[in-house]
């Protein structure tokens, strides 16, 4: 098993989201290449089986993510098994508890949102997550995988590959030389020969480290393009061929040692050898756990610490409202019978409450994470401290911090500090939401300023287009005005000289009956 977080985090929330529980997807090829029909166009299948949702709301997440007014949104990332792990519903269950117990460790519930998707149609079990990067009560980012993350969330692998002796992505039985490529046949032969020729190399004793195998290849006449820290690509001169050579001799820090390296193969082929994990001590693994735990849970405390109520006082947690409370609220999950269903119906009461304040038509987060708890496991976790949750159920509600209440406390009176300690939480929810809707309303009216500002220019412009026309329509009256002016000065000229060309002939008419007398 093994925890990858996806490098992107930025944008709106439909492509994280989406990319969980789409049907349909594109395909890839062995070397996670698109793959294109003849056309060049991208070519998609469908998940087969689809995937399931196994825990929060597709909605109500991707709708957190396009609220969020930081510049990274959502974190997202995968819980992937190997083939051979075949974890049941009860192991999963258990992972993802313990991934959000470190994840958000130090916070409530109605703190974080978080949307988990099975997907197994690769052939095996990948729990996939997708959390905004936004702490609820506060609106503040919230980073669940900050600088150097790797640490704790490798404690966490480390401590359950242990436990259940699933396989461990570091182990070096699973660390290949050579890593196989899918690829056509002429290029995989070409890569073979490269391998071997590389391999031959390392026999005789002429490569025993990797800066001299990289001269060795400049020497044969190979171009290398790029070299990182776990692979090398070469490119052939001649042809132009590239190869990217990934394994365990290509990293950087390789170096050749025969005696080890026999010993290395023959470990690889013993099936009874040592694990890497078998020789940390489980509690070792389990300490690192709960120390990475800790310190997230008191870093979480101090950057999102309660709202101040309506009166001015912090809210404090329920645990220090009545130190006695969170145990009976563990407590109370556990029981039978009719005070047990009496303290689930207060519960369900918070979840229906906080159910309104989200302006949900659905059930509250609570209630999502609520439907996995028939997937855990209700025992505790092995080697873990006894203030671990005990069971999806308890641990939506508080922490079993140890120590029970007076044994002859009335129901009553655990009821009445249940209800004192859900209203108190109830209402910093709702002011952290104000506080939320407050933001929001204000990004509203930005952009009502913004969109306002646009229809003055548009009618400004409008306006000129209209003056502009009127302009135009009165030059064309003033010109229509000349023309008719101009045609009857033309006509008035036209009649005047037919009237002089009438006295011309006049005058030639009397002079000739002159010249005849």
């Amino acid at each position: 098993m093994l925890i990858k977080f996806f490098p992107n985090g930025k944008g709106a929330g439909a492509g994280p989201v989406g990319y969980l529980v789409a049907e349909c997807v594109l395909a890839y090829d062995g070397n996670r290449d698109l793959i294109r029909d003849a056309d060049g166009q991208h070519v998609t299948v469908t998940r087969d089986p689809l995937p399931e949702i196994l825990c929060g709301n597709p909605e109500r997440t991707e709708a957190l993510i396009d609220a969020s007014r930081h510049q990274w949104t959502y974190r997202a990332g995968v819980i992937s098994f190997a083939d051979s792990d075949d974890p049941t519903e009860d192991q999963q269950a258990e992972v993802m508890d313990q991934f959000e117990r470190l994840a958000f460790a130090g916070l409530d519930p109605e703190q974080y949102e978080v949307l988990w998707v099975r997907h197994r149609h690769e052939g095996r079990v990948e729990l996939h997550f997708c959390t905004p990067r936004l702490e609820l009560t506060t609106g503040k980012s919230l980073n669940i995988a900050p600088p150097g993350y790797q640490n704790a969330y490798d404690s966490l692998r480390d401590v359950t590959n242990r436990r259940h002796g699933w396989a461990d992505p570091l182990d070096v039985q699973r660390a290949q030389e050579v890593r196989d490529t899918i690829e056509a046949p002429t290029r995989a032969q070409g890569r073979d020969e490269l391998h071997a020729w590389i391999q031959d190399q390392i026999d005789m004793g002429l490569i025993t480290d990797r800066a001299i195998m990289i001269a060795a290849l400049t020497a044969a006449g190979f171009d290398l393009p790029r070299t990182g820290k776990a692979y090398i690509t070469a490119r052939d001169p001649d042809t132009g061929e590239r190869w990217r050579l990934k394994g365990e001799i290509f990293h950087e820090d390789w170096q050749a040692d025969p005696s080890e390296r026999e010993a290395e193969r023959g470990a690889r082929h013993d099936q009874g050898r040592t694990r890497r994990l078998d020789l940390v001590p489980a509690q070792e693994l389990q300490d690192r756990f709960e120390e990475h735990c800790g310190r997230r849970a008191a870093y979480h405390r101090e950057r999102y610490a309660p709202l101040p109520d309506r009166d001015g006082e912090p809210v404090r947690d329920a645990a220090e409202v009545d130190p006695p409370l969170a145990d009976d609220l563990a407590l109370a999950d556990r029981c039978d019978g009719a005070d047990g269903d009496r303290l689930d119906d207060g519960r369900e009461l918070l979840l229906d409450s906080a159910s309104e304040a989200l302006g949900a038509d659905g059930p509250g987060p609570d209630a999502d994470r609520a439907t996995r708890g028939d997937m855990a496991d209700p025992r505790p976790i092995e080697d873990a401290p006894q203030d671990v949750h005990d069971g999806r159920e308890a641990r939506h509600l508080h922490t079993d911090r140890g120590g029970l209440d007076d044994p002859t406390d009335s129901l009553g009176t655990r009821l009445a500090r249940l209800r004192r300690a859900v209203g108190d939480g109830l209402r910093s929810l709702r002011e952290g939401l104000d506080r939320l809707g407050d933001t929001l309303d204000r990004q509203d009216r930005e952009g009502a300023g913004w969109l306002e500002r646009l229809r003055d220019l548009a009618h400004s412009f409008t306006s000129r287009i209209h003056a502009g026309l009127e302009r135009i329509a009165e030059r064309r009256g003033e010109l229509q005005d000349a023309e008719r002016e101009l045609a009857a000065k033309l006509d008035l000229s036209e009649g005047r000289r037919r009237e002089i060309e009438g006295q011309l002939d006049s005058q030639e008419a009397h002079a000739e009956r002159g010249l005849r007398h």
